[in-house]
């Protein structure tokens, strides 16, 4: 099933399954710095809690604040979710792998590109 990047959630789970992925095509696949930045970056702009007021009780079922900071936070999410998959086809080829397998496989399983 292919997950659309720009309508679901992959809160520290998509750098993971990026190299799990990428090593079963490449073993020596590491991932670089500047793919930890982006993953870092990500979970920065995922994070919709610093914006909360301090204090907040968030209940069971999200009071309609708090649900709207978190839809606030998404499309850049989203947005640097989209980049770090473009970037780990870069970084991918640059290690030796190629590039028409690696975007084979991710256009299997996510929908980035707008």
């Amino acid at each position: 099933m292919q997950k659309d990047i720009y309508k679901e959630e992959y809160f520290g789970t998509l750098m993971s399954i990026l190299v799990d992925e990428s090593r079963k095509i490449l073993p020596t696949f590491n991932p670089t710095p500047r793919l930890h930045k982006i993953q870092n970056d990500m979970c920065k702009a995922g994070s919709w809690i610093d914006n909360m007021p301090i204090g907040t009780i968030v209940q069971s079922d999200p009071q309609p604040s708090i649900v709207k900071l978190q839809q606030d936070v998404l499309p850049e999410y989203r947005r640097l979710a989209a980049n770090l998959i473009d970037t780990f086809i870069n970084e991918f080829e640059a290690q030796g792998g190629r590039r028409i397998e690696i975007t084979e496989k991710f256009e299997r399983m996510y929908k980035w590109k707008q």
